[in-house]
């Protein structure tokens, strides 16, 4: 199919000029990054072969120079909640492409989630490394591995390749977080997220899991709080509803809900107020990420704030030095991160 794919099919497919098109794919100047984006998304669905390349303001390359052009590979795969628009992931793509550009090296995002888009869009002899941020399939981590160059997974676990790893200290700051619950004299805490979604997920569910232990509370795995299947919002506010009206007719509501990340935690705050419940003063809530919707929640949410573009760039950091020094052991990288008391918590000593 690529043979017979032209850059005026592109355009066609997304309603642009061939002209931007052509701009596109070259990465000169003068295209919006939206619509180069859509650009470079559209050539790769439709099998078109090309070697982009990321030319900055007021400079000009001719192919030669840009032919050798080392390139990082940065792959955000575009599913769930992985998307550069992203408050959370693309804040940490935001650094990763900030990193790059203040030690001159050229990056390339790549949202397709097939080994093949991805060795289509890139010429493999120029890449330096790969950053991983986020889900990535493993087919695809396996292809990469095979390029034998340095790999930094953030924020994923996968265990098929080496690589070096970097996440947020998740199942401490979960365990600290439940702490200042069970403190304010909580004891019926509940977990919401899928713990089988991440490698991240399940390390803030054993933090939970880890506090509430230490106070001898049971901690039920099967908890269907524990397993949501929702892909937005929307749904996990119908499951937290449904799951938590069933709680009420039990008489077995949660006097607080440890939500695994702020969009769960503002699906649960919704959830709530649909059942005629207020936060903190019927079920206290708690979020992990800090993203800027955690600002605007009425009212504001109590999160763990993690520092999103720092992230990125620790992550070019490891990457540098994965490359420099060949040799070294890969080693998995924790960052620390701090709480964020807002609103949404209240003590229990309070209702008495």
């Amino acid at each position: 199919m690529s043979n017979k794919v032209t850059m005026q099919h592109i355009a066609e497919a997304v309603g642009v000029s061939k002209y931007v098109v052509s701009k596109s794919l070259s990465g000169k100047e003068g295209v919006n990054a939206a619509t180069r984006e859509k650009v470079l998304q559209a050539a790769v669905k439709m099998g078109y072969r090309f070697n982009p390349r990321m030319v900055r303001a007021g400079e000009e390359e001719d192919s030669q120079t840009a032919s050798a052009a080392q390139t990082i590979v940065v792959l955000l795969p575009n599913t769930r909640y992985q998307f550069k628009d992203s408050l959370y992931w693309g804040r940490i793509v935001d650094g990763i492409m900030q990193e790059l550009e203040s030690v001159d090296i050229k990056g390339v995002v790549i949202t397709d989630q097939t080994a093949e888009s991805f060795l289509s869009i890139v010429n493999k002899s120029n890449i330096q490394g790969f950053i991983g941020v986020g889900e990535v399939e493993s087919q695809v981590l396996q292809e990469i591995s095979r390029l034998q160059v340095p790999i930094v997974l953030v924020d994923s676990g996968n265990p098929l390749v080496e690589a070096i790893r970097l996440f947020s200290n998740n199942r401490e700051c979960i365990y600290q977080l439940s702490h200042h619950l069970l403190s304010m004299d909580h004891r019926k805490i509940r977990f919401v997220g899928n713990m089988d979604y991440s490698q991240s997920f399940l390390s803030r569910w054993n933090g939970f899991k880890d506090a509430m232990e230490e106070y001898g509370l049971i901690v039920a795995r099967q908890d269907p709080l524990c397993h949501l299947n929702g892909e937005n919002r929307v749904e996990h506010t119908e499951e937290i509803k449904s799951i938590l009206l069933e709680s009420r007719k039990n008489d077995d509501l949660p006097t607080a809900l440890v939500c695994a990340n702020d969009s769960l935690a503002i699906s649960a705050i919704r959830a709530l107020s649909d059942l005629k419940l207020k936060v903190p003063n019927d079920i206290s809530i708690t979020g992990f990420d800090n993203i800027e919707d955690a600002y605007h929640t009425n009212p504001g949410l109590t999160t763990v704030n993690v520092e999103k573009e720092i992230m990125g760039r620790r992550a070019v950091q490891l990457m540098l030095h994965s490359i420099k020094y060949r040799d070294f052991p890969k080693e998995t990288v924790y960052m620390t991160a701090s709480i964020i008391h807002r609103e949404s918590i209240s003590s229990m000593k309070d209702k008495e």
